[in-house]
């Protein structure tokens, strides 16, 4: 059990960052990006495409780096030149069009399941010291450390930096930001490509535990939307709490065996449980309040 929480935990500080992602997306720019994973995966799928031709690891990784964030921008300036004005839902649902358009693509050109998945390095495999007889790899270290990495320095730029206040007047009043001289355009597109970057990095990370199917690691954009769900699409630390707790219930569930081919289902469970908790709570609220 617990080398499976172990092996949770790595996944849970991707799966936190891919929620706090979400949520960055959805407060800077006011769009749930439901696209954002498959951006990523074509982004590492790019690069693990250079590395099974030979190309040196980190050269690969930047040029796939490069891609995703280009590719994100590319989506960002397009829903800010065509659909800045609509409501929160229509937004949405484009970059549910793009998701499936992206997913049949990247498994047209990289394949899928009955074509054989691709191998992705895993330069953090190595153990760095036992717990219980438990060997803890690098790669739990590093995922949870990237994730409150960026949970601190998002909660520092936007509470702390110039920037920050930008961005937080463009999440608030768009327009009256630019009225004001702020470029919103630009910061907004800034803010697509960044997501699209970290998202690349964190399908990087876990696709040697997930496999290198590119249609599983797109959609990991449901458990995304549960680890943002537990932040409440706003709360940086409930979403770091939660990627941690997604991901070592997972774990758990991958030692049961009467439920082993069920963890999949984990997000959506996650997501279900929150959405009956907060509807009982606004009722109570609402009886509370007569």
């Amino acid at each position: 059990m617990l080398n499976s929480v172990i092996a949770g935990l790595t996944s849970g500080g991707g799966y936190a960052l891919l929620g706090l992602c979400v949520v960055l997306t959805y407060r800077l720019v006011a769009v749930v990006n439901f696209a954002m994973t498959a951006v990523g995966a074509m982004g590492a799928f790019v690069m693990v495409s250079l590395t099974d031709r030979g190309w040196n690891v980190w050269l690969a990784l930047l040029i796939g780096l490069v891609a995703s964030a280009a590719l994100s921008a590319v989506f960002g300036a397009a829903l800010v030149r065509w659909f800045a004005g609509h409501r929160e839902g229509t937004k949405a649902a484009v970059t549910v069009a793009l998701f499936v358009a992206l997913t049949a693509l990247g498994v047209r050109l990289f394949g899928g399941n009955s074509t054989g998945a691709h191998q992705f390095p895993n330069p953090f495999n190595k153990p760095v010291f036992t717990l219980d007889s438990v060997v803890v790899p690098q790669s739990v270290l590093v995922s949870l450390a990237f994730a409150v990495l960026i949970t601190l320095g998002v909660g520092l730029l936007l509470t702390r930096t110039r920037l920050g206040l930008k961005l937080q007047a463009l999440s608030e009043r768009p327009g009256t930001a630019e009225v004001v001289g702020i470029p919103a355009p630009r910061l907004a597109v800034g803010v697509w490509a960044g997501v699209g970057a970290i998202t690349m990095l964190v399908i990087v990370l876990v696709a040697p535990r997930l496999g290198g199917d590119f249609s599983a690691l797109s959609g990991l954009i449901s458990t995304a939307l549960a680890v943002a769900m537990v932040g409440a699409f706003r709360s940086l630390p409930l979403t770091l709490a939660g990627g941690i707790i997604v991901g070592c219930l997972e774990g758990m569930s991958s030692s049961v065996d009467s439920i082993q081919k069920y963890q999949g289902v984990v997000p959506f469970l996650v997501i279900l449980v929150l959405l009956w908790w907060r509807s009982r709570r606004e009722v109570w609220d609402t009886a509370h309040s007569r």
